[in-house]
């Protein structure tokens, strides 16, 4: 029986779950809800995950959300193609890699792309740069590692690399983004900055699959 995946278009936590998808080249029923229409809150959403949030893994009559929790459960429920690691070694480097990426650099990255996407910059400024200057030292250090390293962690695909890459996708696109060219954030051309890091992307965007996880609506 195929997993069922509840997901939202451009929405980085769900794009992380259809990346480990396809990956791990799992059978799954795609269920794309539209925020707009606020589809996430609809009754029988809410009975899955009260907080309405998504993503959201069905699996049978078990419902799992989070979007690393969903990577976890994948992992174990279908190991052959591991996405935390063989060994114990493994595991401890992807799952200290995930952690750093969720508590230095995801909220200082979604602090400069929601005043983008919602256009809310004008009152944003001060924290928008300040959030800039984190995740500037933060690229830096992960260019320098994947100098080493073709993915972070080892030379294979992991839940860190999973999980970073929707992150800076969705910065580079809200750096496009008109009203971003009067931010002085020193991010809007990260192929000349973090080279180590373009081709890390380009590296995950090579995974066979990767166009059934590309948000639709960034397609227009």
């Amino acid at each position: 029986m195929p997993y069922e995946i509840y997901w939202g278009s451009g929405n980085p936590y769900s794009w992380c779950v259809l990346l480990a998808l396809e990956y791990k080249r799992l059978k799954y029923k795609s269920r794309l809800l539209e925020f707009s229409k606020r589809e996430h809150l609809a009754p029988e959403i809410l009975v899955m995950n009260p907080r309405g949030q998504l993503p959201i893994l069905k699996d049978g009559d078990y419902v799992v959300y989070e979007s690393i929790a969903i990577l976890a459960y994948l992992d174990n429920k279908d190991p052959g193609v591991p996405l935390f690691g063989s060994t114990a070694e493994e595991a401890g480097r992807i799952w200290q890699s995930v952690f750093e990426i969720e508590n230095y650099l995801r909220d200082k990255i979604l602090g400069i792309v929601h005043p983008i996407f919602f256009d809310d910059i004008d009152d944003n400024i001060d924290s928008i740069e300040k959030s800039a200057c984190y995740v500037r030292a933060e690229l830096r250090i992960l260019d320098s590692l994947l100098g080493k390293s073709e993915y972070l962690t080892s030379s294979k695909i992991s839940a860190a690399d999973i999980i970073l890459y929707p992150l800076l996708r969705t910065l580079k696109r809200a750096l496009e983004f008109d009203s971003a060219e009067k931010l002085d954030l020193v991010l809007s051309d990260i192929s000349k900055e973090y080279p180590n890091l373009i081709k890390w992307m380009m590296l995950i965007e090579s995974v066979p699959g990767y166009k059934n996880t590309f948000p639709p609506n960034w397609m227009n």
